[in-house]
C-alpha cells in the first residue's frame, strides 16, 4: 500500500458484480465511492479493511442500487490484501490500526480518508468485518453516547467498548460522528453476510433508531497475546461473550500475556500455568477468542471482558 494514493469514483454499480480478489486490478487501491445527495447528510460504510473479510463488500454491492439512491460514502479498504486472501500483506501494517497516527505507510491513507469523512459531516459511520472466530453478533463502539449505542443496539443486542488497541477504525470516528463496528460472523458463513446487507438496507431507509436500553455492554479489560510456538485450544472459542469458569484453557502451550488499555501487564490477574497449559484463575467472559493461530500471533488471542454500565440507555 506504500505510495498508493486513495483513489475515487462516483458508481459503485462498475464493480458490484466483483468478488472481493478482483478489485485491486479493477480500482487500482483503495477507493472511496463518493455517493452523496446534495443537501443530505451521508452515512459513511467501510468494508475489506482486512482483505480476508469480504462480507462487507458482498453486503455492498448487493446494495449498490440503494447506496447509490441514498447518499452515502463507502469505503473499500485493503484491496491488495482481499486479492491475497490475507488479513494485510505481509509487512505492512494492519489497516485497522493506523487511524490515530504513527509512522505506517498506511497511517497517510487512513488519515485522508477520515479527514474526507469528517468534512462531509456523517450521520453515522459503520466499519463491517468478519470474525476468525466464533463469536455471536455484535457492535464494537468507543464512545457510549445514546444515539453510538442506539446504533449499536440497531445491529445486536451486545455491544463491546472498545478501549484497546489504540487506531481502530471506529475510535478515530468517534471523534466526528456515532460509529460503530459490527461483527457480522465468520467469512465462511453465508449468513454473515445477510446479516451485513440487512443491517445495511436498514440504515440506508433511515431504521436505526433502536432504543438501546436493553443494549448488553461489556468493554476490554485486558487483550491477550500469544508468542510463535502458542498451541490454541479451538473449544474456548465458544465462551466468547459468556462467563469462562476459571481453568478454562487459553493455550495448550506457548507464553501468553494479558495487557490492559495503559499498557500494564495484568497477566497475574487473570492467567495462571500450569504443565505447559494457560487457563483463566477467573470467571471471566471472553470476545474475539480465534483458533487460528497465524491471526493470534498476528493481533491477539482474545479479549478478557467486564461488563459495563450502560448508563446512556436511561
Amino acid at each position: 500500500m506504500a505510495g498508493v494514493k486513495l483513489r475515487f469514483q462516483s458508481d459503485l454499480a462498475p464493480f458490484a458484480q466483483l468478488p472481493a480478489p478482483a478489485l485491486a486490478d479493477a480500482l487500482g487501491g483503495p477507493t472511496l465511492f463518493d455517493l452523496r445527495k446534495s443537501g443530505q447528510a451521508p452515512i459513511f460504510v467501510s468494508v475489506l479493511v482486512h482483505g480476508n473479510e469480504p462480507s462487507g463488500w458482498d453486503a455492498a454491492r448487493r446494495l449498490h442500487r440503494e447506496l447509490a439512491a441514498a447518499s452515502s460514502i463507502v469505503f473499500v479498504g485493503n484491496v491488495e490484501a482481499a486479492k491475497a486472501g490475507v488479513r494485510a500483506l505481509p509487512g505492512r501494517a494492519d489497516l485497522n490500526r493506523v487511524w490515530e497516527g504513527g509512522d505506517a505507510a498506511e497511517t497517510a491513507l487512513a488519515e485522508q480518508v477520515a479527514s474526507f469523512a469528517a468534512a462531509a459531516a456523517p450521520r453515522f459511520a459503520i466499519d463491517i468485518h468478519n470474525t476468525t472466530g466464533r463469536n455471536p453478533p455484535y457492535a464494537v463502539v468507543a464512545r457510549t453516547d445514546r444515539r453510538t449505542l442506539a446504533l449499536a443496539r440497531s445491529f445486536s443486542a451486545l455491544a463491546l467498548l472498545g478501549t484497546q488497541p489504540p487506531g481502530f477504525q471506529t475510535r478515530r470516528f468517534a471523534a466526528f460522528c456515532p460509529a460503530a463496528t459490527v461483527e457480522v460472523g465468520t467469512m465462511d458463513d453465508p449468513a454473515s453476510t445477510d446479516r451485513a446487507e440487512a443491517f445495511l438496507s436498514r440504515l440506508l431507509r433511515l431504521e436505526a433508531a433502536a432504543d438501546p436500553a436493553s443494549l448488553v455492554l461489556y468493554e476490554t479489560a485486558a487483550r491477550v497475546t500469544v508468542s510463535d510456538d502458542a498451541v490454541l485450544e479451538p473449544r474456548t472459542q465458544c465462551f466468547n461473550f459468556r462467563a469462562a469458569p476459571p481453568g478454562t484453557v487459553l493455550a495448550k502451550a506457548g507464553e501468553l500475556a494479558a495487557w490492559s488499555a495503559d499498557g500494564r501487564d495484568v497477566g497475574g490477574d487473570y492467567l495462571r500455568r500450569g504443565n505447559g497449559a494457560t487457563r483463566l484463575c477467573r470467571e471471566t467472559a471472553l470476545a474475539m477468542y480465534t483458533p487460528d493461530a497465524a491471526a493470534a500471533r498476528s493481533d491477539c488471542l482474545c479479549y478478557l471482558l467486564r461488563k459495563v454500565s450502560n448508563g446512556a440507555a436511561s
